[in-house]
């Protein structure tokens, strides 16, 4: 099942991907930025899914979104707010858990093309609410954002997460972790 949703997932990727740079016009993107303030430009606004390897029985997905602003060119600061939830499995009972997470984090652009941006970031997130899955999850990983020739950026990220859980019977999380959005 694992190996199936990882071939969607590559697959979904190129379909949307390779269509959307072939329309894309680098001229389109320089007319945007000009007829946008300066402000909005430096708005970072992000819709994520993220899914991660299993590991002690857990495999997490979460659906989460991103404000932020850059303040310098380059380096971004972000508030993370998402819904972490996960299939846990240990000696063959399976329990469903999910958790509201509020966190942030920094985002640094390595390198950028008309094309391509890579960022490398990091987040710090927490289980708030009544959670069923109490943790605290640092993450750090690298993201591209590919450019549609407007304000729509798609977002493909890989990265490794560590969950420190809180709650009893669920151990600590360590694990690689992909990411596939959308940013404006």
């Amino acid at each position: 099942m694992k190996k199936l949703l990882l071939v969607l997932f590559t697959l979904s990727v190129i379909a949307f991907i390779v269509p959307l740079r072939a329309v894309a016009q680098p001229a389109g993107d320089v007319a945007y930025q000009k007829a946008v303030p300066a402000f909005w430009r430096n708005v970072v606004l992000e819709l994520d899914a993220s899914i991660g390897t299993k590991h002690d029985g857990m495999a997490p997905l979460e659906l989460g979104a991103n404000l932020g602003y850059r303040f310098i060119p380059r380096m971004y600061a972000f508030v993370h707010g998402g819904n972490l939830m996960g299939l846990y499995d240990k000696d063959h009972g399976r329990r469903y858990t999910k958790s509201a997470v509020l966190g942030g984090g920094l985002g640094y652009t390595l390198w950028r093309t008309e094309a391509m941006d890579l960022d490398l970031r990091g987040m710090v997130t927490a289980a708030v609410g009544d959670a069923d899955y109490k943790h605290v999850a640092y993450d750090a990983g690298l993201r591209f954002r590919v450019n549609t020739g407007g304000a729509l950026k798609v977002n493909i990220g890989v990265g490794f997460r560590h969950v420190s859980s809180r709650t009893a019977g669920i151990g600590t999380y360590n694990g690689l972790f992909g990411t596939l959005g959308f940013g404006f």
